[in-house]
């Protein structure tokens, strides 16, 4: 009879620890990255402050714009003179300046 009275409060017990020991399963640790494979998004702690704005210069873009300008503005009359049968010599070697310009005051004014 005292048998019967352990053996209820044992299989209750066991029942009890069993029970909790499935029911809150771990996430497994990630695994450390290495110094040098580490980015910026591994430590947040640590914020790295992005470079200004490059220093532009300007004086020099104004000369650049002004010589741009000057140069398309001389291209209307050239092309007329070319639809009557007079090229200018250097009108490609103008043309050829004004995309030089105007790439170099684009890399300029948007990097």
């Amino acid at each position: 009879m005292k048998v019967r009275f352990l053996f209820g409060p044992v299989l209750v017990l066991g029942v009890t620890l069993a029970a909790g020991q499935g029911s809150a399963p771990q996430a497994p640790t990630p695994p450390s990255i290495p110094l040098e494979r580490r980015m910026p998004i591994d430590e947040p702690g640590q914020v790295q402050q992005q470079p200004g704005p490059p220093k532009v210069d300007a004086a020099q873009l104004q000369r650049e714009a002004s010589e741009l300008a000057k140069l398309a503005g001389e291209i209307p009359t050239a092309v007329d003179q070319a639809g009557k049968g007079v090229i200018s010599k250097d009108l490609n070697d103008r043309l050829k300046r004004i995309e030089k310009l105007s790439k170099q005051l684009r890399r300029e004014l948007f990097q």
